[in-house]
């Protein structure tokens, strides 16, 4: 994570490996880390007093937790909360939704990508020589496509905000994009519940609802953590969805409400499925 100490980068190593394996000795930690153990044992400690994890006879138990038990306040998220802090969350299941999402994209769609750190998983994840035209609010998304030849890539105007790598929409800076002839909107959200799809921001949400008239087709990037996470507010009725894109650590209550409300959804599977471990 950019900015972050050599002790809170082996943290996060140490709470990625924990959160994959159910059990694991202290012992194969350092090992598999390459850390002495003394270092694991203060590291371990500092995790469980933070409550990220629990240590019992025999393993190391990841604590999951909803994204909201972390915000400084569930109404008022800090930008630094909205992006960096998110940048070290549920990494590889973000990874695996971008590279699912991916694949529905063809050659020459009109798309846009909103900011967010789901959302720059998917620019990532885009082939650099398929042609596609991207329009996007996000500093991220236009930072991911460099070395995209084939992209024609637009930006939305806008105060630009580095801390959560947005471009936060201003109607009087921006030309009216009723015109524009999206055919893809790929958005990432602040939570999912049977109320509809919450946002942190007014700036997202109203930028979001004016081109939503102008497609077809609304794919919603959502790790499984965001299920029944509370944002600012509810804006997006579960009825705009054409597909969400979520991973395959999703509970099956969850998979059960995305059935009962009608929500078409896929299932990203991640690296560690996809070899077989």
């Amino acid at each position: 994570m950019p900015g972050s100490s050599k002790k809170e980068i082996r943290k996060q190593r140490i709470l990625d490996l924990i959160r994959q394996t159910d059990t694991l000795p202290t012992t194969a930690i350092a090992e598999q880390l390459g850390i002495s153990y003394p270092t694991l044992c203060r590291d371990l400690n500092e995790l469980e007093m933070e409550n990220k994890i629990s240590r019992f006879h025999g393993g190391i138990k990841y604590n999951t937790y909803n994204i909201n038990e972390v915000t400084p306040h569930p109404f008022a998220c800090s930008d630094y909360y909205l992006y960096n802090v998110r940048m070290g969350l549920y990494h590889e299941e973000k990874r695996a939704i971008g590279a699912a999402a991916a694949k529905l994209l063809s050659p020459n769609d009109i798309i846009f990508v909103s900011h967010g750190t789901t959302a720059v998983e998917l620019a990532k994840a885009i082939d650099p020589n398929l042609a596609l035209t991207v329009i996007t609010d996000g500093l991220d998304i236009i930072n991911a496509f460099q070395g995209h030849p084939n992209v024609h890539l637009y930006a939305t105007g806008g105060e630009m905000n580095y801390n959560s790598m947005q471009i936060e929409h201003n109607p009087y800076m921006s030309s009216d994009i009723s015109h524009i002839n999206i055919n893809k909107i790929f958005i990432g959200i602040g939570g999912i519940s049977k109320n509809g799809l919450a946002f942190y921001d007014f700036n997202s949400f109203a930028f979001i609802k004016q081109i939503l008239n102008t497609t077809s087709s609304l794919i919603v990037l959502a790790d499984s953590t965001k299920f029944d996470s509370i944002a600012l507010a509810n804006f997006i009725d579960l009825d705009s969805i054409t597909t969400l894109v979520t991973d395959e650590h999703i509970a099956e209550d969850h998979l059960a409400d995305l059935r009962s409300w009608g929500v078409e959804y896929m299932l990203a599977p991640t690296k560690k499925s996809a070899d077989g471990i």
